[in-house]
């Protein structure tokens, strides 16, 4: 016979080949066996170790690969579509990545199991400065030496190697999706050619146009930005000045006794912005005051509730000399501190009494509420700063050429300081926006752009919202308020790795040339060939006479645009492209929490404009990674973890094992995800170690079922052991739980249930507690197959119930099943109605803590060399009792099994003989009165070392004569033969 040991969860088992042996009916001696031999010991294949290769195994014998255009292929009677938002193709594979698809295959998976037919077709966003900033770096090639072609190249062929290195780790994670024809990517010429007719319908109606406004602008890209595309540096330290105006004029009314020697003081941290100023703005309903300077004898007009601070931050005395009204200001004129023009003062909402002296310095070019003034009051608005971010001629010749960000600021401030008008030059440290991608800091200039007029979408967007169920609870309310605040979006950059704005301008008159007739011409060329067509073909092929027919125009006239969309544009119109099959509208977007501000809301904008609701039904913005303690990670900090390292390994396998990809998704899928999730290396330790608890308990189940056939050997369940039918009630809870936070996307509560159940109830009680059936009875009795139809019911609904989140494990399991079809093909878990029996957890509910008692008091493992009695004159946990255990004393019975001891004696009157080795125990427990009430019932334990001699197969204290087995194993040697 062969033998081969393996740890199960409960020690070490001796697996056998089945042999046969000699019975000498006679004297029912066994002559040529080892009583071991007959036990029926756990018989399996399934490995605990090796998780990398194993897993890449199981993708290939499973068909991971071919699940999801299987699945399409199916008749169903419900369609779930998940619109996977974009990654963009820039770098290597990152956590948040994993966080991100792991979460969608979740989903899908599970939406797969409960019958739906999946929709989801991962995208790349593929455009964009950061792509072509990547591929310029490689070689140190500068923009400005290369034709637009060759930048598309360089960049077309970065995204390219980035896609596939990303879909790579995708695919190892277990993603389920058409990798090779099912993904779509933004620069393919379809999908441009679907951007082009959402940009096509929203100009028809009116929502793009151009214009000169101030816009966020990178020097260091050349390119103007959206609100989206900065990020603030905390740190970044500005010049801050005092600067007082002189009083040219004043109202006539109340205040003109008090001109003479009289100043507006503005603080600004721009400096450079002063020779752009146009007015100084003031509240209208606050309270202002002229105060007098002790030191110097000016008089400073400033809010009345910021006298004191400026007092203390000038380092001087101020007296009030009278106090008025804002509105008291209206008509008064200041005269420029370093020009000849003069600058009103004019109410407004936007003054802040927090910090400045209550007067504001405006400059329409170089900020969005300074511009709004300007608007208002018919401001001048001149752009004096080129792309660089250098000053032009117009603004003089001390700061002609000078840049903005580190010369202008020097020299405005010392000719301020030479006229008299400087009050106080300090350093001030504050978050300041940056280009996200070159790590500069940005300004704000007014430039000729492409907007959409988002203040015309936002109200119905802002209704359409409202059929839009989102998570977390705060999503909508950050939705709301990010919408609210944005009046327009600038959708053009100064690029060239992108789709162009299909727009010509006269070459004499600089207006823009747009028609229908251009569009439709441009988007087919795009189909066709590309948005590679704007740059190859020439201008008699973009512009045909048959397109300028009605203008009066040739081709000659225009000139080409050289802007492109802004990628937000280009990713958020993805609907229109991606969800063609389904009505251009998806069940659901998930992605980080940062996209309420850029890609939940440019979709939103898009598809409100073109189809007049959202493009989603439900939106789901989870956290961010964090490392344990709770810091962002950063390669300097050290603490970056690498999702390749935890799923293949590092080089030091010690430092960095082999988890596989079931502990990553494990990991982030029982994260509190909607918020922040913490991952750190010992994290991920942890997480293997349940996986392996979890393993090891669905090794047991199937090397406990290897003889185990359900189409004939599955029991009815009124004949299951009542044990068995209290495992199944619980089952039956279990799976109603994960069934409902499946549904509300409590993922990390499926994995709660799932380590409760499997801990805190199989293994350390269920398992434990038959495992003496399951071994010692005959293979093929009814009380084995009981136990063994618990098994086949927990090994589906609990390897069904983490097929989502652990599909490889899932899948392995039901390899090693004789019916090994792929789980994800077969469906959802059923629990049968009869297995809820609270009447019987009820029973168990007050016995198991009868069992605890016991066996705390002794060491566990060593039950069976006890004997107990359990005494109680409580006619119900008598009845609880007497349920599992008919004769006064058995070895065999249920309760006997439930409390581990070799003999269990039911009584109603203790027995206390102070015998040696004897224990007893008083105590209470609640039992359930069929009125439904709880009362404590006493109970006491008379434990005493077993009675009989051990039996050498089974090891219970249950033999006649020593050295020979019991009864029942007797029974179980010989089939029952008498």
């Amino acid at each position: 016979m062969s033998t081969h040991l393996w740890k199960g969860g409960n020690g070490l088992f001796l697996r056998l080949r089945p042999a046969k042996f000699c019975v000498n009916i006679s004297n029912r001696l066994f002559v040529s066996k080892r009583f071991a031999d007959t036990l029926n010991l756990p018989n399996t294949s399934f490995e605990l170790w090796g998780a990398g290769k194993r897993e890449e195994d199981v993708q290939k014998v499973c068909g991971f690969s071919e699940l999801y255009t299987w699945q399409r292929t199916q008749e169903q009677e419900k369609d779930f579509c998940l619109h996977d938002g974009p990654p963009y193709a820039n770098g290597d594979p990152h956590v948040g990545h994993a966080l991100n698809k792991i979460l969608k295959d979740i989903i899908n998976r599970y939406k797969l199991l409960q019958g739906h037919r999946i929709h989801y077709k991962p995208g790349w966003d593929c455009h964009g400065l950061p792509i072509e900033l990547k591929a310029l770096s490689q070689n140190k090639d500068d923009f400005r030496t290369l034709s637009p072609l060759d930048i598309r190249k360089k960049a077309r062929r970065f995204a390219e190697k980035a896609i596939g290195r990303q879909m790579q780790a995708f695919k190892r994670w277990g993603v389920m999706a058409d990798w090779t024809d099912g993904c779509y990517y933004t620069f393919d010429k379809d999908y441009e050619a679907s951007q082009m007719k959402v940009f096509h319908q929203m100009y028809q109606k009116g929502y793009i146009y151009r214009d000169l406004k101030p816009v966020n602008w990178s020097p260091s890209s050349r390119t103007a930005l959206a609100e989206a595309e900065l990020e603030y540096n905390p740190s970044h330290v500005s010049p801050s000045i005092y600067v007082k105006f002189p009083i040219s004029k004043l109202p006539p009314q109340k205040l003109s006794s008090y001109s003479a020697n009289l100043y507006a003081p503005i603080w600004t941290t721009t400096p450079w912005t002063i020779p752009a100023n146009e007015a100084i703005c003031y509240i209208a309903a606050r309270e202002y005051s002229i105060v007098q300077c002790t030191k110097t004898g000016d008089r400073y007009i400033l809010a009345a509730e910021r006298v004191n601070d400026i007092a203390q931050i000038l380092e001087t005395t101020l007296e009030t000399v009278v106090t008025f009204s804002g509105s008291d200001l209206e008509g008064a004129v200041c005269s420029h501190p370093i020009s000849q023009k003069t600058v009103p003062l004019l109410p407004a909402s936007h003054v802040k009494m927090t910090m400045g002296t209550g007067l504001v310095h405006t400059a329409p070019a170089h900020g969005p509420e300074d511009y709004g003034i300007g608007v208002q009051f018919n401001l001048p608005l001149h752009c004096t700063v080129d792309e660089d971010g250098v000053f032009s001629s117009e603004v003089g010749p001390e700061l002609a050429g000078k840049n903005v960000l580190t010369e202008a600021n020097d020299i405005v401030i010392e000719m301020l300081r030479a006229n008299g008008s400087l009050l106080l030059r300090s350093d001030y440290e504050h978050s300041y926006p940056y280009d996200w991608r070159t790590k500069q800091p940005i300004i704000i200039r007014p430039s000729k752009q492409w907007f959409i007029n988002t203040g015309a979408i936002r109200e119905r967007a802002m209704q359409c919202l409202q059929s839009v169920t989102m998570q977390p609870s705060h999503a909508l309310n950050s939705m709301r308020v990010q919408l609210d605040g944005r009046t327009f979006w600038c959708i053009s950059r100064q690029r060239v790795w992108g789709v162009p704005i299909p727009v010509f301008y006269n070459k004499t008159t600089d207006e823009p040339f747009i028609t229908s007739e251009s569009l439709n011409h441009v988007t087919n060329l795009m189909k066709k060939h590309g948005s590679e067509c704007w740059w190859t073909l020439p201008i008699e092929e973009l512009l045909p006479a048959e397109v300028l027919a009605k203008s009066g125009y040739s081709a000659e006239d225009f000139v080409k645009g050289e802007d492109i969309l802004d990628i937000w544009f280009d990713s958020g119109s993805s609907w229109a492209h991606v969800l063609k099959d389904t009505g251009q509208q998806a069940d659901l977007y998930l992605e980080g929490e940062d996209q309420y501000g850029a890609w939940f809301q440019t979709s939103l904008l898009t598809s409100v404009a073109v189809n007049d609701r959202a493009p989603y039904k439900n939106v789901i913005g989870h956290g961010f990674a964090l490392d344990g303690e709770g810091r962002k990670m950063s390669k300097s900090l050290g603490n970056v973890i690498d999702p390749d390292v935890i799923v293949s390994g590092g080089k030091n396998k010690k430092k960095d094992p082999v988890y596989g990809a079931d502990v990553l998704r494990w990991r982030l899928a029982e994260s509190s995800w909607l918020t922040r999730v913490h991952i750190s290396p010992d994290h991920f330790a942890m997480t293997n170690q349940n996986l392996l608890k979890l393993r090891n308990t669905i090794r047991y189940f199937l090397g406990n079922l290897y003889d185990f056939d359900p189409s004939s050997d599955l029991q009815p369940h009124a004949d299951l052991c009542p044990i068995d039918q209290y495992m199944l009630h619980l089952l039956h809870i279990y799976g109603s739980k994960v069934t409902a936070a499946y549904e509300g996307y409590e993922f990390g509560e499926v994995m709660a249930k799932v380590t409760e159940l499997v801990h805190g109830k199989i293994s350390s009680f269920y398992l434990d507690t038959m495992k003496d059936r399951l071994y010692s009875e005959v293979c093929d009795s009814v009380e084995r197959r009981s136990c063994q139809t618990v098994l086949h019911h927990m090994l589906e609904v609990i390897g069904r119930s983490v097929a989502p989140i652990l599909p490889h494990l899932a899948e392995e399991a039901f390899i090693h099943r004789k019916d090994a079809v792929s789980v994800f093909k077969t469906g959802w878990f059923s629990c049968e109605p009869t297995w809820h029996q609270p009447e019987l957890a009820e029973v168990f509910n007050s016995l198991g803590k009868i069992r605890e008692s016991f066996l705390t008091v002794i060491h566990a493992p060593r039950s069976r060399e006890y004997d107990v009695t359990i005494s109680t004159s409580d006619t119900r946990l008598l009845g609880y009792l007497k349920g599992l255990q008919e004769d006064t004393t058995s070895c065999t019975s249920h309760l006997s099994e439930l409390m581990m001891a070799s003999f269990t004696t039911v009584a109603m009157e203790a027995e206390r003989s102070p015998t040696e080795g004897r224990i007893v125990i008083d105590s209470s427990v609640g039992v359930i009165s069929s009125d439904g009430v709880t009362s404590d019932a006493q109970y006491s334990l008379l434990i005493q070392p077993a009675s009989c001699p051990q039996c050498q197969r089974c090891r219970k204290h249950t033999a006649k004569t020593p050295n020979q087995p019991c009864s029942r194993c007797l029974d179980a040697m010989s089939g029952g033969w008498e």
